[in-house]
């Protein structure tokens, strides 16, 4: 039942008259998320997407597939970290600063993973927001009549009739 129940939250967010802009930046926020391997820095990036008025649903959507994707990202995370953190010269006195504050350590942001995937996910915030607001305003334009027909959107709809924000599927 549970699984049902995000199935639908994932249809009604693409069906629903939900703003492109909120979701698309709910994906970009939510990639950093699904990226980032260290607690703290997952609950600082929560209270981040909390702060902001995006679609959680598409921000978990995001850290979920993001999160998967990490795994095969590794070594190209581990290369990013090494070089914000080895070769850039001129960054070794705000880390050696950050590192001498008295939580900051606890985010391991010295370590190359978490810090190359920090970097990553910051510089594909831009990118993941634009491209995730043109394919759910081409999905919408093209695919949300069709996909309301589907029998398992009708399904979804009869089997969980409890009542959500966005309402039914349309």
């Amino acid at each position: 039942m549970f699984v049902l129940k995000i199935l639908k939250k994932i249809i009604v967010m693409f069906q629903s008259d939900i703003s492109p802009n909120q979701i698309a930046w709910g994906f970009a926020l939510g990639a950093i998320l699904g990226l980032v391997p260290n607690l703290l820095v997952k609950c600082i990036l929560f209270v981040v997407i909390m702060f902001f008025r995006v679609n959680l649903t598409a921000a978990f959507l995001a850290a979920t597939l993001y999160a998967i994707a990490a795994f095969a990202l590794d070594p190209l995370l581990d290369k990013i970290g090494y070089f914000v953190l080895a070769d850039c010269s001129f960054l070794k006195t705000l880390w050696t600063a950050l590192f001498n504050y008295p939580i900051v350590p606890f985010s391991h942001f010295n370590n190359t993973i978490v810090m190359g995937s920090l970097v990553l996910g910051i510089l594909l915030i831009i990118p993941n927001g634009i491209l995730a607001k043109k394919l759910l305003v081409y999905y919408r334009q093209n695919y949300r009549d069709k996909v309301s027909q589907w029998k398992i959107v009708k399904i979804l709809n009869t089997v969980l009739a409890t009542t959500t924000i966005a309402g039914k599927i349309k």
